[in-house]
């Protein structure tokens, strides 16, 4: 019995020693949250199209020091409906896009499913943005 309540005397003290580093009891030093460089325009892009549907992979691209990647990176959606009256866009699409918030990129989470708005480039693939995405662009009323 002599065992435990040395044992339980011992606890008790080392709980009550503190160490004397400043460095340890100093409070937390708390970041300010980054800078957003994204700016978008308050007007919205001729021409969008709505595209809807599941994502379900995406395609990655090396950088030139073929070690890291490309912040620039495709997004395969298997669009189910799409707003382009003139093309009837159904099936795998990809959909290029920057992942950087300082390029104003977007990210996806694969199996879920979204209604993207995305603008033609002049190679005829889509790409979107934050911008496009942002609650400001009325994807519902977009032709």
């Amino acid at each position: 019995m002599l065992s435990i309540s040395a044992s339980f005397v011992f606890f008790i003290s080392a709980l009550g020693i503190q160490s004397a580093d400043g460095a340890l009891t100093a409070p937390p030093v708390l970041r300010k949250a980054p800078v957003k460089t994204c700016t978008c325009t308050v007007a919205r892009e001729p021409g969008l199209i709505i595209l809807e549907g599941l994502i379900v992979d995406a395609e990655v691209t090396l950088a030139p020091d073929r070690i890291s990647i490309n912040d620039r990176q495709a997004t395969i959606m298997d669009v189910a409906k799409s707003s382009d009256g003139d093309n009837d866009i159904q099936g795998r699409t990809r959909i290029w896009h920057t992942t950087s918030e300082k390029s104003c990129g977007v990210r996806f989470d694969y199996g879920r499913t979204y209604k993207v708005a995305v603008r033609t480039t002049e190679d005829g693939e889509f790409e979107t943005d934050q911008c496009l995405i942002s609650p400001r662009v009325n994807i519902s009323s977009a032709q």
